[in-house]
């Protein structure tokens, strides 16, 4: 059963000479027309308290607190992020146009004889692109992907283009999350997982039967192309400093050869542990980061965006008594989260949590307090935060998925998530004798299938238009 209905495209024209005449990047939506526009399109401020909210009953007012988890404040460093994605998710199609007589012999190659097929066009060369998004867990990285991910479909259902038939489906972009423990096999299924649950496939039920690297990847790029995949996000990437042994290697080769072969373009979010897997592959590195890199820093606190937080989520106040906002009282709650937003917004939140039926307003002690109580466990990461120290830092991504942390979002509102499901890992990184020949027909061949053929729904475009 689809879990997403797929739109009907309303072509757009660009204004970008090497977009014109796609469909792919036409039935997206209609390009920003102002750097600016980025930032406006991302911000969510929910309805404001009014006095008549702080006056309600206290109950209400508890409940009403989650309206804090729901402000997205655009820094600005989403502006630069934002327009990166924006071209790389439209330049991940121009060489993967269906019109294009070359990507359409390419689809064909794919569909008709696997990614290593012949006649696959040797003049074509993608487009793709990889940027890597970097930050200190709770920064708002995962928060800005599903933002700007908002204005997009995810699922395209193309008949005709300019008169002419074009049947195909396009999936625009996948969500992954790199497994806790980096398997690379784990990471594989989920994509064909993600596209099942998109378009009603049964991908995953035939792929996890494949027992080695090589196949898999060929496989994820048959698929990609089938369904015209343009974007993949990839969270948590610096799981994959638990991969055992070489693993996290091949994770990164896998994601070249996305962007490479399959010419899906990719946004890697990671915490700063990702840096030392990255460094040990220099070509993969420049892959991953061939579209660009952010770095989300924590704010400090006599910075103006610091400034703009603190006077954004003071407007949220659900306490009785809204007083002003002061220095002190901005100083104490840079002081308890360190300037990291998702710290900030979590102590404003116990903050009026523990004040309303008390003392009815928020003020230097109502940090202090919550600090000490509520926020405790956190205070060796905070306190590594303020210091700038490294090696205290490198302690800091341990400390945020302890269980009192997970306690501590679950009281938030924050959905923990369930750990990926784990599958043994391929054959050939268990051994170190000769990969068994796996092949990869389509469903059309002809001829009997052996023990070792996946059989696979493919579109071939050729046949439909």
């Amino acid at each position: 059963m689809n879990n997403v209905t797929p739109i009907t495209p309303n072509y757009l024209e660009t204004g970008v000479s090497r977009f014109r005449s796609n469909p792919f990047i036409e039935a997206l939506p209609k390009l920003e027309q102002n750097k600016i526009d980025f930032l406006t399109n991302l911000a969510h401020y929910p309805t404001q308290p009014t006095s008549a909210t702080r006056r309600s009953g206290e109950v209400v007012r508890l409940m009403e607190l989650s309206t804090i988890n729901d402000i997205v404040i655009p820094f600005p460093e989403y502006q630069k992020a934002s327009l990166a994605l924006a071209t790389i998710i439209r330049e991940t199609y121009v060489s993967r146009n269906p019109l294009s007589p070359t990507d359409r012999q390419r689809r064909h190659a794919l569909a008709v004889h696997g990614a290593d097929g012949i006649p696959f066009p040797a003049d074509w060369k993608s487009s793709a692109k990889g940027h890597l998004l970097m930050a200190i867990s709770g920064m708002g990285k995962t928060t800005f992907a599903l933002s700007f991910l908002l204005r997009y479909p995810q699922v395209i259902s193309h008949i005709e283009y300019k008169e002419k038939p074009l049947r195909c489906t396009q999936i625009v972009y996948l969500i992954l999350r790199a497994p806790h423990d980096g398997t690379l096999k784990s990471l594989c299924l989920q994509f064909f997982e993600a596209i099942d649950k998109l378009i009603g496939t049964n991908y995953a039920s035939q792929a996890v039967s494949v027992r080695q690297i090589a196949p898999m990847v060929r496989l994820m790029t048959q698929v990609a192309t089938a369904v015209s995949l343009g974007f993949i996000v990839v969270d948590e990437v610096q799981n994959l400093k638990n991969a055992r042994g070489g693993n996290a290697e091949f994770v990164l080769n896998l994601f070249s050869e996305l962007v490479e072969r399959a010419g899906v373009s990719l946004l890697i979010i990671a915490t700063p542990a990702i840096q030392p897997v990255i460094e040990g592959s220099v070509r993969n590195g420049r892959k991953i980061a061939s579209g660009g890199e952010t770095i989300l820093r924590p704010m400090s606190s006599v910075d103006p965006q610091w400034i703009e937080f603190c006077e954004t989520y003071w407007e949220y106040t659900f306490t009785k008594k809204k007083p002003r906002l002061t220095k002190d009282i901005m100083k104490a709650w840079h002081n308890c989260s360190a300037g990291n937003s998702a710290f900030a917004a979590a102590a404003f939140m116990l903050a009026q949590r523990n004040e309303i039926g008390c003392s009815e307003a928020i003020d230097e002690m109502a940090f202090q307090r919550t600090s000490a109580t509520d926020m405790a466990f956190l205070q060796p990461a905070i306190d590594a935060l303020l210091s700038g120290n490294s090696i205290k830092l490198q302690k800091f991504d341990d400390l945020l998925f302890s269980p009192q942390y997970k306690a501590l979002r679950q009281l938030l509102g924050a959905p923990n998530e369930a750990p990926p499901s784990i599958h043994d890992e391929f054959e050939d990184l268990n051994t170190d004798g000769p990969e068994p020949e796996t092949k990869i027909v389509n469903k059309k061949a002809k001829g009997k299938k052996t023990s070792t053929d996946i059989d696979l729904p493919l579109e071939d475009p050729l046949s439909m238009v």
